[in-house]
Protein backbone atom coordinates (compact mmCIF):
# COMPACT_ATOMS: atom_id res chain seq x y z
CA UNK A 1 0.00 0.00 0.00
CA UNK A 2 1.38 3.46 -1.00
CA UNK A 3 0.81 6.48 1.02
CA UNK A 4 -2.71 8.24 0.13
CA UNK A 5 -3.25 11.63 0.57
CA UNK A 6 -6.53 13.55 0.58
CA UNK A 7 -7.53 17.44 1.56
CA UNK A 8 -10.57 18.72 2.69
CA UNK A 9 -10.82 22.59 2.24
CA UNK A 10 -13.86 24.24 3.72
CA UNK A 11 -14.97 21.72 5.84
CA UNK A 12 -16.27 22.83 9.64
CA UNK A 13 -15.03 19.12 11.13
CA UNK A 14 -14.06 18.38 14.69
CA UNK A 15 -11.01 16.52 14.06
CA UNK A 16 -10.49 15.19 17.33
CA UNK A 17 -13.90 13.58 16.81
CA UNK A 18 -12.96 12.24 13.43
CA UNK A 19 -9.96 10.45 14.50
CA UNK A 20 -12.26 8.94 17.35
CA UNK A 21 -13.96 7.85 14.76
CA UNK A 22 -11.71 6.17 12.89
CA UNK A 23 -10.24 4.59 16.03
CA UNK A 24 -13.99 3.08 16.55
CA UNK A 25 -13.84 1.67 12.82
CA UNK A 26 -10.71 -0.23 13.57
CA UNK A 27 -11.87 -1.28 16.82
CA UNK A 28 -15.05 -2.82 15.46
CA UNK A 29 -12.69 -4.34 13.17
CA UNK A 30 -10.55 -5.63 15.81
CA UNK A 31 -7.85 -4.47 15.37
CA UNK A 32 -5.79 -3.11 17.85
CA UNK A 33 -5.49 0.68 17.67
CA UNK A 34 -3.08 3.55 19.05
CA UNK A 35 -3.53 7.54 18.87
CA UNK A 36 -1.48 10.70 19.75
CA UNK A 37 -2.08 14.12 19.57
CA UNK A 38 0.96 16.11 18.30
CA UNK A 39 0.98 19.96 17.73
CA UNK A 40 0.53 19.54 13.93
CA UNK A 41 -2.15 17.06 13.68
CA UNK A 42 -3.69 13.86 15.35
CA UNK A 43 -1.67 10.17 14.64
CA UNK A 44 -3.77 7.40 14.69
CA UNK A 45 -2.25 3.08 13.91
CA UNK A 46 -4.00 0.34 13.60
CA UNK A 47 -3.06 -3.56 14.06
CA UNK A 48 -4.14 -7.10 13.58
CA UNK A 49 -2.83 -8.53 16.91
CA UNK A 50 -2.44 -12.15 17.58
CA UNK A 51 0.16 -14.56 18.77
CA UNK A 52 1.45 -15.26 15.44
CA UNK A 53 2.13 -11.69 14.39
CA UNK A 54 3.97 -11.16 17.34
CA UNK A 55 5.89 -13.93 16.93
CA UNK A 56 7.22 -12.66 13.44
CA UNK A 57 7.88 -9.21 14.87
CA UNK A 58 4.92 -7.81 12.39
CA UNK A 59 5.57 -4.42 13.57
CA UNK A 60 3.95 -3.14 10.55
CA UNK A 61 0.21 -0.85 11.21
CA UNK A 62 -2.19 1.22 9.29
CA UNK A 63 -1.07 4.79 9.78
CA UNK A 64 -3.47 7.66 9.84
CA UNK A 65 -2.40 11.18 10.17
CA UNK A 66 -4.86 14.04 10.45
CA UNK A 67 -3.26 17.56 9.87
CA UNK A 68 -5.05 21.02 9.68
CA UNK A 69 -7.67 23.10 11.16
CA UNK A 70 -11.00 22.15 11.03
CA UNK A 71 -12.18 23.67 7.53
CA UNK A 72 -8.76 23.14 6.41
CA UNK A 73 -7.06 19.51 6.67
CA UNK A 74 -5.64 16.64 5.29
CA UNK A 75 -5.30 12.91 6.02
CA UNK A 76 -2.71 11.04 4.77
CA UNK A 77 -3.20 6.80 4.92
CA UNK A 78 -0.46 3.93 4.86
CA UNK A 79 1.72 1.79 6.51
CA UNK A 80 4.16 2.97 9.53
CA UNK A 81 5.86 1.14 12.13
CA UNK A 82 3.79 0.35 15.07
CA UNK A 83 5.07 2.51 17.66
CA UNK A 84 5.78 1.42 20.87
CA UNK A 85 5.33 4.90 23.06
CA UNK A 86 3.13 7.30 21.51
CA UNK A 87 4.51 10.65 23.26
CA UNK A 88 4.76 13.67 21.36
CA UNK A 89 8.59 13.04 20.42
CA UNK A 90 7.97 9.41 18.85
CA UNK A 91 5.10 10.73 16.38
CA UNK A 92 7.12 13.41 15.39
CA UNK A 93 8.72 11.88 12.52
CA UNK A 94 5.36 11.47 11.18
CA UNK A 95 5.30 15.57 10.38
CA UNK A 96 9.01 15.77 9.78
CA UNK A 97 10.00 13.69 6.87
CA UNK A 98 7.34 11.71 4.70
CA UNK A 99 10.02 9.67 3.22
CA UNK A 100 11.06 8.00 6.54
CA UNK A 101 7.47 7.48 8.55
CA UNK A 102 6.01 5.49 5.96
CA UNK A 103 7.41 2.34 4.71
CA UNK A 104 7.17 -0.15 1.91
CA UNK A 105 5.50 -3.30 2.45
CA UNK A 106 5.29 -5.72 -0.05
CA UNK A 107 1.38 -5.39 -1.57
CA UNK A 108 -0.20 -8.72 -0.83
CA UNK A 109 0.36 -8.26 2.68
CA UNK A 110 -2.00 -5.36 3.37
CA UNK A 111 -5.89 -5.57 2.34
CA UNK A 112 -6.54 -2.65 -0.16
CA UNK A 113 -10.38 -3.69 0.97
CA UNK A 114 -9.71 -2.17 4.05
CA UNK A 115 -8.10 1.26 3.10
CA UNK A 116 -11.02 1.76 0.73
CA UNK A 117 -13.40 0.83 3.28
CA UNK A 118 -12.08 3.04 6.03
CA UNK A 119 -12.13 5.79 3.04
CA UNK A 120 -15.60 6.07 2.56
CA UNK A 121 -16.22 5.39 6.00
CA UNK A 122 -13.85 9.24 6.48
CA UNK A 123 -15.92 10.88 3.93
CA UNK A 124 -19.41 9.85 5.12
CA UNK A 125 -18.44 10.75 8.39
CA UNK A 126 -17.13 14.41 7.10
CA UNK A 127 -20.32 14.77 4.71
CA UNK A 128 -22.13 14.46 7.87
CA UNK A 129 -20.70 17.57 9.46
CA UNK A 130 -18.72 15.81 12.60
CA UNK A 131 -18.99 19.41 15.06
Amino acid sequence: MKTATREYNGKNVDLDKLAQLIVEFFNEEHFKTQSGKHPDGILIQAKKGGVFRTLLAMDRAFTIVIEGDQSNFKIKMGVGSWLKDVGVAAIEIFFVSELVAFVEVPEALWSYEIEHQLWHYIENQIELGIQ
